[in-house]
C-alpha cells in the first residue's frame, strides 16, 4: 500500500488505490492535519504537545450495545457518527462519545 508520502510524491498514485483502502489514509491524513494544527496554535511554553487519541471503528452490534439501541434503529437512522465503508457500515466511538454527551449536556 502507498504511503501518504508516497501519493503526495506522485499523486496519481492515488488513481491505482483499491477502494477500501482509501478510508485509512484519509484517517492517517486527519490525524497529521490534527498535529499540525495543533502545534500551529499552540505555544511551547502554554499547551503539552498534542496527541490525538486513535479512534476506534465500531462493528453494528458493538455500536448498539453502547448506545442502548436495537441495532435495527440504529442501521436506519443516519446518526454523525456513521462511517461508510463501500457497503458496509461501521461507527467511531469517538463520535459516539460525542454525540451521547450532546444529547446530555455534558
Amino acid at each position: 500500500m502507498p504511503t501518504l508520502s508516497d501519493l503526495l510524491d506522485d499523486p496519481e498514485k492515488a488513481k491505482l488505490l483499491p477502494r477500501e483502502l482509501i478510508p485509512q489514509l484519509r484517517g492517517e491524513l486527519a490525524r497529521l492535519d490534527t498535529i499540525l494544527l495543533c502545534r500551529l496554535v499552540a505555544h511551547d511554553s502554554e499547551l503539552p504537545p498534542c496527541r490525538p487519541e486513535e479512534d476506534r471503528l465500531l462493528s453494528l452490534s458493538e455500536a448498539a450495545a453502547k448506545l442502548h439501541l436495537s441495532s435495527d434503529a440504529l442501521y436506519r437512522n443516519d446518526y454523525p457518527f456513521v462511517v461508510k465503508i463501500g457497503k458496509r457500515r461501521r461507527f467511531s466511538e469517538k463520535g459516539i462519545e460525542k454525540f451521547s454527551r450532546s444529547r446530555s449536556g455534558f
